[in-house]
């Protein structure tokens, strides 16, 4: 059933399996809180990015059943251009990662001592839990519908960048249970551009674990004063975001138009067709 709306109504195929994902995080969440509760767990000790981690990994298995019942779990084999390739490939985001960390190192620390190691780590493996689950739906399912639907070409491979940008933008609007409306109304254009560039950057290298690092290290450096100090969460990050986000529009779109130029749409042709069917 699942092959044969993916083949026949694509846009719809990738909806219905963002619904499906982020219904996976959402019971999946529920399910653990409750089962901690009735444990006997403390809720307002226990560290957020454990469950993060859980919860995160629920909706990665949803997004690889998927994948194995459309016959595409090769894309998390493929390596493309390989890893290292495909990170010069996505050396843009990967400076704004870089300067970001330095800025958030550099800046003045509160006046708190470091979180325990433990939950440091658990803090690193949540946000890079966040990006393998994330990027295995919007970019291995979604933006990979897309594209062999739309085809390869110039008008095709920015159809199915834009599409799945604006669905993965779509997403973050669950944030509304927790954060001001605002502050979600402008993740949602920031992750929208983002995800246009991540998009390119996938299509460009054929290896969708490029977009996984890239991805899990842009959450790190997004929260990385409050993952080692406890001094924030992701609900009150997201409600400080201000029209100033608006400018993510172009600081993710322009590199995306250099990535998608003319000349190196052949590397996106190439590797569109070299998904092993398992």
């Amino acid at each position: 059933m699942l092959k044969r709306l993916r083949g026949n109504h694509p846009v719809v195929f990738c909806i219905l399996c963002e619904v499906v994902f982020l219904a996976s995080l959402f019971v999946g969440g529920t399910v653990l809180t409750l089962v901690l509760l009735f444990a006997g767990a403390d809720l307002a000790v226990l560290d957020e990015y454990l469950i993060t981690i859980l919860q995160e990994a629920v909706g990665a298995l949803v997004a690889v059943l998927i994948l194995r019942r459309t016959r595409r779990t090769g894309v998390l084999g493929r390596r493309g251009c390989g890893f290292f390739n495909g990170l010069l490939v996505g050396m843009y985001p990967l400076v704004i990662i870089g300067f970001s960390a330095f800025n958030a190192l550099a800046g003045e620390k509160p006046d708190l001592p470091l979180k325990p190691a433990g939950q440091i780590l658990t803090f690193l493996a949540g946000m890079m839990m966040v990006g393998v689950a994330e990027e295995f739906i919007f970019r291995g399912v979604i933006a990979q519908t897309l594209l062999e639907h739309y085809g390869t070409s110039r008008r095709g491979v920015w159809t199915a960048c834009i599409l799945s940008g604006i669905l993965f933008g779509g997403a973050h609007l669950t944030n509304l249970l927790a954060s001001a409306p605002l502050g979600v109304l402008m993740q949602c254009v920031f992750a929208a551009s983002l995800g246009t560039l991540f998009a390119a950057i996938y299509f460009r290298t054929g290896n969708i674990w490029v977009t996984v690092f890239l991805h899990g290290c842009m959450d790190i450096t997004s929260m990385l004063i409050g993952g080692l100090y406890g001094t924030t969460t992701v609900a009150d990050s997201v409600s400080t975001y201000d029209i100033s986000m608006l400018a993510s529009l172009a600081v993710y779109l322009i590199p995306t138009a250099f990535l998608l130029r003319k000349s190196r749409l052949g590397e996106v042709e190439l590797y569109s067709g070299s998904i092993p069917k398992k």
